[in-house]
C-alpha cells in the first residue's frame, strides 16, 4: 500500500516536472514560482537586452522576406501597386534584420572586452590575462556548440522528410552534414565571407564571429601593458584600418573594444575632478547633458533611417541614395551588399553607445522583456530558420488563385482555392499583406519563442555550463581561483 502511494506520488512529480520543462520559462515562473530562476543586472546587461530585441528582428526580417517579400521594399518604388505604412522609414525597422548583424558584432567586442579592459584599467594584468585566457578558452563551445547541435537536429529532420530534401541514405546525409559543420559553420578562416551553409543558412555570422573574437583577443593583449590614450589612438587607428581594407566586421568588434574602454572611464571618473562652484558644475552639467542627449538621439534616428536600407533599389530609394552616393572606397566597389554594410557598421557602433547614454532606452533594455530576449537571443537566432521551414507554409498558406483563359480553350486553368492565413485574409492589396503579415507573426511567433526558450534550456545554456567545466578541469591547479571567480555576461 505504502509502496503505491509512493510510486503514484513520484509518478505524479515525474509528469510534473515533464510540463514545467516544457513550458516556456517564462509560463513556468509563473506557475512554479519555487522553481524560478533569479537573474541580477550587470553593467552591461541593457547590451544582452538590446542584442535580444535585435535577434527578435532578425526573425521577423526572414519571415517577412520568405513570406511577404513585396513589403521588404521601399515605400513608393512600385509605381503600379500602392506602398504600406509598415514599409516607411523607421516603421521598416521592425523587419530590417540585417543591421542588427552589425550590432551583435559591436556587442560583441564591447562585452567580449569589458573584462580585460576593466581588469587593466584596475592594473591587475593578471586577472586580465585570466579573463582572455578563459574567453578564449570557451569561444568555440560557445559558438560552435550549438549550432552542432542544432544542424543536427535538422540534418535528422532532412532525412525524416520534414524539412529539405533527404538524401538516399542516412549515412550520406550525415557526411553531408559533417562536411558543412567542418568546412562552412565551423570554419573561421573566410574571415568576412558569406559561406551560406545548408541546413541553416543564418548560421554565416558565425564563423566569421569566431574570428573576430580571435582578433580582439589578440588586440587587447597586445595593447593590454600600453598607456591609455596611446591605446586608444592604436584602436582608432585598427579601425580605420580595418575601413581602409573594406573589413567590416574588424572594424565593429574593434568598435565594441572603444566602447567598452569609454564606457569604463566614464563610471570610474572621479566625481572632485568636476570640484568648482556648485552653481557653474550643476549648470554645466545640464547643459552638457542636453547636448550629449540631442546628439545620442539624433544619432540614433539616423541610424534607423540607415537601418531601413532595402535589398534592391538603393538608388531609388530616396534618403539612402544619398548614402549609397557617398559611400567610400573600397566599398564602393564591392559586391553589392558592401555599401549598406560599410553604414550599417557605423550606425551599429553609434547607436550601442547612444543607447547606454539615453537613460529611457537603457531602462528600457534593462527590463524584463529585454533582458527575457537577450538571455534566449542566441537560440532565437539558431532555431527560427528551422521553426520558419517547417510550419510558415503550412500556417501561411496560399492565396486564392482564379481562373484564367476560356473554359475548354487551349490553356484555360481553373481557380485555385486558398488556405491558410494568405488564402483567409488575401494578397490582393498591401493592406491584406500587412494583415496576413501581422496575423502570421502572431501565429508563429510564439512557437518561435516557445522553440527558442526550449533550445536554450536543452543546449545553449548547458553547452556553456559545459564549457565551463572543461576549463576548469583542464586549467592549473594553481590558476583555479582566478579561473572560478570569473563572472561574464551571457553574451560572452
Amino acid at each position: 500500500m505504502l509502496c503505491s502511494i509512493i510510486c503514484r506520488l513520484l509518478c505524479r512529480q515525474a509528469w510534473k516536472n515533464a510540463f514545467r520543462l516544457l513550458l516556456p520559462s517564462f509560463i513556468a515562473d509563473f506557475l512554479f514560482p519555487d522553481h524560478k530562476s533569479t537573474w541580477r543586472l550587470h553593467p552591461t546587461s541593457y547590451l544582452d537586452g538590446l542584442r535580444g530585441i535585435a535577434s527578435v528582428i532578425v526573425f521577423f526580417c526572414h519571415y517577412t522576406e520568405n513570406n511577404y517579400s513585396y513589403l521588404v521594399q521601399s515605400y513608393g518604388i512600385d509605381k503600379e501597386k500602392p506602398s504600406g505604412w509598415i514599409q516607411l522609414p523607421y516603421l521598416r525597422i521592425i523587419f530590417s534584420g540585417r543591421p542588427m548583424v552589425h550590432i551583435f558584432f559591436v556587442i560583441s567586442g564591447f562585452v567580449l572586452s569589458y573584462k580585460p579592459i576593466k581588469a587593466v584599467h584596475a592594473r591587475d594584468l593578471d586577472m586580465c590575462y585570466t579573463a582572455l585566457s578563459s574567453s578564449t578558452f570557451r569561444r568555440a563551445f560557445r559558438l560552435f556548440g550549438p549550432c552542432v547541435a542544432s544542424t543536427f537536429i535538422i540534418m535528422c529532420l532532412t532525412q525524416a522528410g520534414y524539412v529539405g530534401k533527404a538524401q538516399a541514405s542516412w549515412s550520406a546525409q550525415f557526411w553531408r552534414w559533417k562536411d558543412a559543420v567542418f568546412h562552412q559553420v565551423a570554419w573561421p578562416w573566410a574571415w568576412d565571407k558569406d559561406l551560406r551553409p545548408p541546413y541553416d543558412i543564418h548560421l554565416w555570422t558565425i564563423p566569421i564571429e569566431f574570428a573576430h573574437s580571435m582578433l580582439l583577443f589578440m588586440v587587447i593583449l597586445m595593447l593590454s601593458r600600453v598607456r591609455l590614450r596611446i591605446r586608444q589612438a592604436m584602436v582608432f587607428g585598427l579601425m580605420t584600418y580595418c575601413l581602409a581594407c573594406g573589413k567590416w566586421a574588424g572594424f565593429e568588434f574593434l568598435g565594441g573594444l572603444f566602447l567598452a574602454e569609454i564606457h569604463i572611464l566614464q563610471h570610474a571618473q572621479d566625481p572632485k575632478e568636476w570640484e568648482k562652484s556648485e552653481e557653474v558644475q550643476t549648470s554645466r552639467k545640464r547643459l552638457l547633458g542636453s547636448m550629449k542627449t540631442a546628439l545620442c538621439v539624433g544619432v540614433i534616428l539616423v541610424g534607423m533611417f540607415v537601418g531601413g536600407w532595402p535589398n534592391r533599389n538603393a538608388d531609388k530609394t530616396p534618403g539612402i541614395r544619398y548614402f549609397l552616393a557617398r559611400t567610400p572606397l573600397p566599398f564602393a566597389k564591392m559586391e553589392n551588399q558592401a555599401p549598406q554594410k560599410y553604414w550599417f557598421g557605423l550606425s551599429a557602433v553609434f547607436i550601442v553607445w547612444s543607447v547606454g547614454e539615453l537613460a529611457t532606452l537603457k531602462r528600457f533594455f534593462e527590463g524584463p522583456l529585454a533582458q527575457y530576449c537577450g538571455r534566449i537571443s542566441y537560440a532565437v537566432y539558431i532555431v527560427h530558420g528551422l521553426a520558419l521551414g517547417m510550419f510558415e507554409r503550412r500556417i501561411l498558406g496560399r492565396p486564392f488563385v482564379p481562373a484564367s483563359g476560356t473554359p475548354g480553350a487551349p490553356g484555360f486553368k481553373e481557380a485555385v482555392a486558398g488556405w491558410g492565413v494568405k488564402g483567409y485574409v488575401g494578397v490582393v492589396n498591401t493592406t491584406q499583406m500587412t494583415v496576413g503579415w501581422f496575423v502570421g507573426l502572431c501565429i508563429l511567433g510564439p512557437m518561435v519563442i516557445w522553440a527558442a526558450d526550449l533550445f536554450w534550456r536543452a543546449i545553449d545554456d548547458p553547452i556553456v555550463r559545459l564549457g565551463r567545466k572543461l576549463e576548469l578541469a583542464c586549467v592549473d591547479d594553481a590558476e583555479k581561483g582566478s579561473s572560478r571567480n570569473q563572472s561574464y555576461s551571457i553574451m560572452a
